[in-house]
């Protein structure tokens, strides 16, 4: 993922600890181990990219039709909110 601060005032924002959920009833957390640091502190109008890796527990992979994550929202560096929970739903096509 590519996350942008379009802001000229520093923001924080944790962008791969995004909740996941699946269509087969699956809501995981990122695997911190394997997945890339692209949170924390965006100094001014920035661009940060990277992976998240999500380890799927009781589904298969060809199971998964869908998946939604949800982001908190961003906040500035008084840990005010500045923005609003997003949350996207992805249809998966094989």
């Amino acid at each position: 993922m590519e996350v942008e601060n379009t802001r000229e005032e520093d923001t924080i924002f944790y962008a791969s600890q995004a909740t996941l959920t699946t269509n087969t009833g699956e809501q995981l957390e990122p695997d911190m181990f394997f997945s890339e640091h692209i949170d924390g502190e965006f100094i001014g109008p920035v661009t940060k990219s990277g992976s998240s890796f999500y380890i799927l527990e009781n589904s298969k992979a060809e199971d998964i039709e869908s998946i939604r994550l949800i982001f908190s929202g961003a906040s500035n560096e008084d840990w005010e909110d500045i923005g609003e929970e997003i949350d996207i739903e992805i249809e998966l096509e094989k």
